[in-house]
């Protein structure tokens, strides 16, 4: 209720929001009440919303301390996409901010984690600066009514231990703790912005939702190598459980063969494709089998493949419709597969990928016209020696791709 008033002395503009989290009944509805009156009494706009943390909480496996940030933020977030706030001010405070580092610290976190409670885009944090203490002095001042969540009593969540228990316990030996964490975190803040600017950048494609970064970025200082690591996670939505033997594991991957591969445990492939390390999720393996016929079209893995007769010839591209056998079949590869490239010679199909570097996460995905182990096409690569066009031969065919959209 203090910002709320600071917010309307100082001119702003303010609705305010209330959301309640479904777990304490008829005392929730209750607080929830207060604030309308509050708002209501001296004519402020006000917002009120009611959600099911305790069913969330139990669906999804998580604590109900998460559950209920999750969907406060979840409202908070709406409001702001639908245009209906330009930003949202909460009421954290220095004392809030220590809990939240500690927390962190105490549960394992990095550098991002040390910097606390900031401001992010669509949301300020106007209290930061000031001591709980404070802001009650300041209530009680201007004879500000409140009422405390009586959740925030119980010792059972996990900030609420660090609030009554730990907290207050290192401040009796240091009482200057809350002002040095606050350092800590700006700090952290510095350090956080700098080696943001100094990252290799991730390649994202959407296509696929793999992330690829140059092999090189393993031979940076750790530092920088990891955090290049972490914000390319990041952007392909992996944003926690990756712990520093996780990290450390994909660093060695350069001194590894190609194709050395780390299977994270947050659904991500980590690969080592020539001068890429690549990031995929991870899929099951795809097979495909079917009659081939020219006159049909196939469908596998986002593309669809169709056959069209061509009076131009493109060297490994075009082929002799005659000279495929008339029992072909189009599939994935197998084990044990044969292929002479267009002009080259015969060698197994594994060892032709290898040949023209074709990273080893697309190879499942490729589809080859072939009859037993013998392979006649590669669609979309390349054509086997034995069904190029000749002078003899009737109609030329060329493979046409189409990506699914």
């Amino acid at each position: 209720m203090v910002l709320l008033d600071l917010l309307v002395k100082a001119g702003a503009k303010v609705t305010a929001i209330n959301v309640e989290h479904g777990i304490r009944g008829d005392e929730s509805l209750s607080d929830s009440n207060f604030v309308r009156n509050y708002c209501e009494d001296r004519n402020i706009p006000y917002l009120s919303f009611s959600v099911d943390s305790i069913k969330v909480a139990g669906d999804e496996g998580i604590s109900l301390e998460l559950a209920a940030r999750k969907l406060r933020y979840e409202v908070f977030d709406k409001l702001l996409s639908e245009g209906q706030l330009d930003c949202i001010a909460l009421a954290h405070h220095q004392d809030d901010q220590a809990e939240t580092v500690l927390m962190r610290i105490f549960r394992g976190t990095g550098l991002r984690g040390l910097r606390g409670i900031i401001d992010r885009e669509g949301y300020i944090h106007p209290l930061l600066p000031f001591s709980k203490e404070e802001i009650m002095d300041y209530a009680g001042e201007h004879a500000i009514s409140f009422v405390e969540d009586s959740t925030n009593y119980d010792s059972y969540f996990t900030r609420n231990y660090i609030r009554k228990e730990i907290l207050p316990s290192i401040v009796t030996r240091y009482p200057g703790v809350k002002d040095s964490i606050e350092r800590l975190s700006e700090t952290a803040c510095e350090l956080e912005d700098y080696l943001m600017s100094e990252i290799t950048p991730c390649k994202y494609n959407e296509g696929d939702k793999s992330g690829i970064l140059p092999v090189s970025v393993l031979k940076r200082h750790p530092a920088i190598a990891k955090k290049s690591i972490v914000e390319c996670l990041r952007t392909m939505g992996v944003d926690k459980d990756i712990e520093k033997n996780h990290l450390e594991s994909i660093i060695a991957l350069k001194d590894s063969e190609n194709n050395s591969i780390i299977n994270l445990p947050f659904g991500i492939d980590a690969r080592k494709e020539y001068d890429k390390l690549t990031f995929t999720p991870r899929e099951e393996k795809l097979e495909y089998r079917a009659h081939f016929n020219s006159k049909f079209s196939y469908s596998f893995a986002g593309y669809t493949y169709s056959f069209v007769v061509t009076d131009k010839i493109v060297n490994g591209l075009t082929f002799d419709q005659a000279a495929i056998p008339k029992d072909a079949v189009i599939r994935t590869r197998r084990d044990g597969d044969k292929f002479r490239r267009y002009g080259g010679k015969l060698k197994t199909l594994s060892d032709y990928f290898t040949d023209i570097r074709l990273p080893a996460r697309i190879r499942d995905k490729v589809l080859v016209v072939a009859k037993g182990s013998r392979v006649y096409l590669v669609l979309g690569i390349e054509i086997s020696e034995e069904v190029k066009v000749t002078e003899f031969t009737n109609k030329i065919m060329l493979v046409d791709i189409q990506e699914w959209h």
